[in-house]
């Protein structure tokens, strides 16, 4: 009787050269990473967003911002927050010009708290700054529209 059959070693042989490789891919693609990018390009498409909506807000309103923008970077709180030194609740003004009018959140933002992870101020030229100081970015920059 003449069967042709794997040895439980060669078997075995295949397994590992199977598991090696998936090791190597999967360190290779280095998911957090890829999570990290793809929180940054979300981080980057919604400061963009909040910081058109502050201009066409400036333009419909003769040169004014909202209420509460000045020099010092304050944190963009979710409608309705109470404001205060450190942020500001500029969604009643913004929201017509932000598409499906509602101002973004962070993806890393904590639910729980008012704040949507997003800062705004006016430099001393007048330019407003947008940023998103939680980014993942590899060399600790802020993604912001100073860029």
């Amino acid at each position: 009787m003449n069967k042709k059959a794997f040895t439980l070693l060669e078997v075995l042989l295949v397994i590992a050269l199977i598991s090696i490789l998936f090791v190597i891919s999967v360190v290779m693609i280095n998911p957090n990473k890829q999570l990290g990018n793809i929180n940054d390009a979300s981080r980057r498409s919604d400061v963009f967003a909040i910081y058109n909506a502050i201009n066409q807000y400036r333009d419909a309103n003769s040169g004014n911002l909202p209420d509460g923008i000045n020099n010092t970077p304050k944190s963009i709180c979710k409608p309705d927050c109470l404001s205060d030194s450190d942020k500001i609740d500029i969604s009643e003004e913004i929201e017509p010009y932000i598409a499906f009018g509602n101002i973004p959140v962070d993806p890393k933002q904590d639910e729980s708290e008012d704040i949507t992870g997003y800062t705004v101020y006016v430099t001393t030229e007048g330019r407003v700054v947008v940023a998103a100081p939680i980014a993942e970015m590899e060399n600790g920059t802020t993604i912001n529209t100073l860029e």
